[in-house]
């Protein structure tokens, strides 16, 4: 049986979200496999750590969400999760962000996930002074190995930050089929007609200014559709001026936050699931979306052709009217959309947590030799 340690980062600086989100499946599933994993965030405002199994979490949950309060825990956290894991003596250590604090040598090799270069692609659209990325340049540094998960990550880590290939692995993520949760109940659907559904953070590279633009270009998806937005917060005055200035009203463009339960149903009742991103280091959604039956109109860019296959119905992210003419493509065709699910499905079969966790006890086998 292998101890595998995962310190407290991201659990204070997420209360939901992919990356937190990844950590908790993998833990699940290593103990499931019979390994011992532990989580240590003595004082974190994440949601999964709420109802990961017993025993995997050294740490209470003291905020609902992140915030500034939250942020003033990260060096009494930093300071306690280093002693408690230290007594525990793991086998391995998994860093699961990029500390802002140095960090003490450890008696134990230390793994590092990279999830993306985002911050190292797009500077201007992150804050200086969360400094990201020196801090990940010396986390990487400092880490015995590094997962990526995706080989576009990977390529673009070595390339951005001159690594040794040989101290970089690719494993991919795995998925959530919301199937505990999807039964339909009183999730207010927003909208009684047909919808194109966009989900996550809309800022910048994410290219949601984009999206609208191709979708109030097409008269016909403007006469016949409404777009769903879920999460990434309320829409900000700019966002609603912006929908406003394409003539498309705020009862044509909605958006939604919720539970996992609404998002699932959202992905299932879409007639198609639009992915503009500029860049991603994996990108989840659309793996979720195919999980629901829903078709994937999404960016030949990054790594998401590496992750959607041959599902997806692809555009040039650059291009409006490539996009717009992508969208009129798959939502006007009932036969393109049922082969686009059957792709879908077929596709999924290459994505696991059980897999995920299988190759990344390799990469901890091999550091501890």
């Amino acid at each position: 049986m292998m101890k595998v340690g995962f310190d407290y980062q991201i659990f204070s600086l997420q209360a939901f979200g992919g990356i937190s989100r990844y950590y908790v499946s993998l833990a699940e599933q290593l103990r499931s496999m019979g390994q011992s994993p532990k989580i240590f965030a003595p004082f974190h405002c994440n949601e999964y750590l709420s109802s990961a199994s017993p025993g995997i979490v050294d740490g209470k949950r003291v905020a609902s969400k992140n915030s500034k309060l939250m942020r003033l825990t990260l060096p009494l956290n930093h300071l306690v999760s280093n002693s408690r894991a230290k007594a525990w003596t793991p086998d391995v250590l998994h860093e699961t962000y990029f500390s802002m604090f140095s960090t003490p040598r450890r008696s134990c090799p230390t793994v590092l996930t990279v999830y993306d270069m985002v911050h190292e692609k797009f500077p201007e659209e992150f804050s200086k002074w969360g400094n990201i990325s020196v801090r990940k340049r010396a986390a990487v540094e400092r880490a015995d190995h590094v997962i990526c998960i995706s080989e576009s990550t990977r390529n673009d880590l070595i390339m951005a930050f001159g690594v040794d290939e040989s101290k970089v692995s690719v494993v991919y993520l795995g998925f959530d089929t919301f199937a505990d949760v999807s039964v339909k109940s009183d999730s207010p659907i927003f909208t009684r007609r047909p919808y194109l559904l966009f989900v996550g953070n809309r800022a910048g590279y994410k290219n949601f200014h984009g999206f609208l633009r191709a979708f109030a270009r097409s008269p016909a998806l403007s006469a016949d559709y409404d777009v769903a937005c879920f999460g990434g917060g309320a829409f900000t005055a700019a966002e609603k001026e912006f929908i406003h200035s394409l003539g498309l009203s705020e009862d044509r463009v909605s958006y939604q936050g919720g539970s996992d339960k609404v998002l699932g149903d959202l992905y299932s009742q879409a007639t198609a699931f639009v992915y503009p991103s500029m860049y991603e280091g994996f990108g989840l959604p659309p793996l979720e979306a195919m999980a629901k039956g829903c078709p994937v109109i999404v960016s030949r860019s990054s790594s998401m052709p590496e992750v959607v296959g041959e599902a997806g119905c692809y555009f040039d992210p650059h291009s409006i009217e490539e996009m717009s003419c992508a969208m009129e493509k798959v939502v006007f065709s009932s036969s393109l959309r049922q082969s686009m699910v059957i792709a879908g499905y077929n596709r999924l079969r290459k994505f696991s947590w059980a897999s995920c966790a299988e190759k990344t006890m390799d990469v901890y086998t091999q550091v501890m030799r």
